[in-house]
């Protein structure tokens, strides 16, 4: 028996130690360094350290929880309406509606900025139609983060919301109905406790995403100060210690909500049981919204999409016009030929598709094997090895940012001997790092739904495991694998909030040379750039979605 067992582990070695090399490497050492590099800050100065991240703290815990609440409004009355009433153009209203949640964080940003900024395009269309010579108003401050952050953040609650309405037995709304409850009350009784479970999984998510968030309250905070913010400009002005002290405080509050998350999902995994299948028609099914609620959605769908088409018209306008009566400048294409045509301003494209398809092959060799090992329960430290590679979904991008550059500026056996620390190498890591757990959980759940007894018929029939695999499993999953993929390189190509610590001159990402052009007031280029980042991932989605019909 003990002969099989180490067999078993011989044959499993080389597939073990890809995983547990990444997951030790870059996961757990660059948080020990971390770790390290902080204790001088807590030990030595812990008041300073107290005091000066109190504010921050609380602000980023306030601004969570108000980007929380106000998004769960927004998000579950949208799946409410969409789902249970008719209305023209439902189905292009219904994927403008998700719009916000394929857009990269730092477009959504710059868009808002843009359309409402001092100079943005519904800010001059207000002072040209009253005849104002000053601004009416000033998009900054906590209003703008918070109004960036509920266009970002909604989504979540409308996608966890209408999966759940999807899943709600109707016979319990006619039942309510049959015993003399109204439609308000039914909304209350019936179907809103429900939903409790999503619209849960949704707050926690929901919260650690703007916990984490950085290009909001960067661009809009002003004088406010959040623990992402004050990570970032800790370490630009060279005092490590202090930013390494708050990184471990946004970790431990990150995890902690990640952790709560896991509790939940465990607790409550079972579906609703009814007799019989669930029956999804109803008497409350496709009423109409009316004139008043049709206008009402008709005009969200517009406040969505005025952000995109305030990005793409400032696009096509000459650079510089900003100052001037820009509704009365012709139309050019200049900003996209100055992209396309000098390599200098190409290189920040170039780099950030070579680095998210780099990112997304390393994210595919360790989810794909770890999750082998894992679901297929041949690992006994396998839950081990998956919470170790969920830590990165509960960690910051700005904190996995500062481990890297603390755990890879001298040469270690996990940067193989180089330093990784401003070098083209570190950002495709650190995007791998990140996503990792998504693509380990994607193919995990695809794996899962896998019926064992096809392994067993092809192991009765002589089949080896690696001929099982390739000519069974392989095929089976590779919906989840597809479409894991596609999302990690969406995450990837716009990402911002660790590639604006890690990156240098030679390695520029677009998302970076956005914020660049914006601080040198070029803001014709920035919103070229941001239109070509948006189309590309909007691509991507609509690639993907055919993509994963056909293996499906």
């Amino acid at each position: 028996m003990n002969t099989a067992g180490r067999k078993v582990s011989v044959r499993l070695l080389p597939v073990l130690l890809i995983p547990a090399f990444f997951a030790f490497g870059y996961i757990v050492y660059p948080l020990i360094v971390l770790f390290i590099e902080s204790l001088p800050a807590f030990l030595y100065d812990f008041g300073t350290v107290a005091r000066n991240s109190a504010l921050p703290l609380w602000n980023s815990v306030l601004l969570s929880l108000v980007t929380v609440a106000g998004s769960c409004i927004i998000g579950v009355a949208l799946a409410y309406v969409v789902y249970y009433h008719k209305f023209p153009l439902r189905n292009f209203i219904s994927a403008v509606l998700l719009v916000p949640i394929a857009a990269p964080p730092l477009v959504g940003v710059v868009s808002f900025l843009f359309l409402l900024g001092e100079n943005g395009l519904l800010t001059k269309l207000v002072m040209n139609t009253f005849g104002l010579s000053t601004v009416p108003f000033i998009f900054d401050g906590w209003i703008a983060v918070i109004a960036v952050h509920l266009f970002s953040f909604y989504p979540y609650f409308y996608l966890f919301s209408s999966s759940a309405l999807m899943k709600t037995d109707s016979n319990l709304i006619d039942a309510s109905y049959s015993l003399g409850a109204g439609r308000t009350r039914t909304i209350f009784r019936v179907i809103l406790p429900q939903l409790v479970p999503s619209v849960t999984g949704a707050s926690l998510v929901v919260f650690m995403a703007s916990m984490a968030s950085f290009s909001a309250p960067f661009i809009y905070a002003g004088s406010s100060k959040f623990l992402t913010t004050e990570i970032f400009f800790a370490k630009v002005n060279g005092d490590t210690s202090y930013s390494a002290a708050l990184a471990i405080i946004l970790t431990l509050i990150s995890l902690v909500f990640l952790q709560l998350l896991r509790i939940y999902r465990s607790r409550y995994s079972v579906n609703t049981k009814t007799k019989g299948a669930a029956r999804t028609e109803t008497s409350l099914s496709h009423r109409h919204s009316g004139i008043l609620g049709t206008s009402v959605l008709i005009a969200f769908a517009v406040v969505i999409l005025l952000p995109v088409i305030a990005l793409a018209y400032l696009s096509l306008i000459p650079e510089g016009s900003l100052m001037r009566n820009f509704f009365a400048e012709p139309f050019t294409t200049d900003n996209y030929s100055k992209i396309f045509s000098d390599p200098e301003f190409l290189d920040p494209f170039t780099n950030s598709v070579s680095m998210s398809i780099i990112a997304v092959i390393l994210v595919l060799i360790v989810g794909v094997s770890s999750a082998w090992l894992i679901a297929g329960k041949k690992l006994r430290a396998g839950g081990l090895l998956e919470s170790v590679l969920s830590i990165p979904y509960g960690v910051p991008g700005t904190v996995i940012a500062i481990a890297f550059i603390l755990g890879f500026s001298v040469p270690t056996v996990f940067s193989f001997s180089a330093i990784l620390a401003g070098s083209f190498w570190i950002l495709p890591l650190a995007y791998a790092v990140r996503n990792v757990p998504l693509m380990t959980q994607s193919v995990i759940s695809g794996l899962s739904s896998i019926d064992p007894s096809l392994s067993e018929a092809s192991a009765t029939l002589g089949a080896g495991e690696a001929r099982t695999f390739s000519k069974i499993t392989a095929p089976l999953m590779a919906p989840s694998v597809m479409h894991a993929s596609l999302l990690v390189f969406i995450a990837c190509v716009g990402e911002f909030v660790s590639t604006i610590l890690l990156y240098t001159f030679s390695t520029k990402t677009i998302s970076v040379e956005i914020y660049s052009q914006l601080r040198l007031y070029n803001t014709g280029a920035a919103a070229a750039y941001g239109v070509i980042l948006f189309a590309v991932v909007m691509t991507v989605v609509f690639l993907s979605r055919k993509t994963i019909e056909k293996a499906g």
